[in-house]
């Protein structure tokens, strides 16, 4: 008896395995976000006192904005009592000294700090000043 052998073919599928790869990317991905340095807007935070006739403003103004803790900035530059009034007149100067400041005070910050804001401001040359508030929502007494 004659055997014969059958010659079983086996085919080799060419291709890449992806499993590893998928996971060298999410590991990527959450390295980066773990080290990512996420942009901090500067600025204080503020929360205005509410008025029934709250406006916005028509043209370009300075704004002193002052937090709860009595930090100052004009402008979203950080200043000082000491500097302020510099910092203003050097800034009317550039918008032709036609603008009105708009002092933006949480409403939990002190009334003396206010009031010496507004002060300087006089000194500084502008008698346009103007506190701002946020609308009053509807509802609240």
């Amino acid at each position: 008896m004659i055997q014969r052998r059958t010659e079983q073919r086996r085919e080799v599928t060419a291709g890449l395995n992806m499993t590893p790869m998928i996971d060298v990317v999410f590991q990527l991905l959450i390295f980066f976000m773990v080290t990512a340095v996420f942009a901090i807007t500067p600025g204080l935070d503020i929360k205005l006192p509410e008025a029934e006739t709250a406006e916005n403003p028509e043209k370009e103004n300075l704004f002193i904005t002052i937090d709860q803790d009595g930090n100052l900035k004009l402008n979203h530059k950080s200043v000082t009592f000491a500097n302020l009034k510099e910092e203003i007149i050097k800034k009317r100067k550039m918008l032709d000294n036609t603008t009105m400041i708009i002092i933006q005070a949480d409403e939990k910050a002190y009334h003396g700090v206010v009031v010496k804001a507004m002060d300087i401001s006089k000194k500084a040359g502008c008698t346009d000043l103007v506190v701002a508030t946020a609308p009053k929502e509807k509802g609240k007494g």
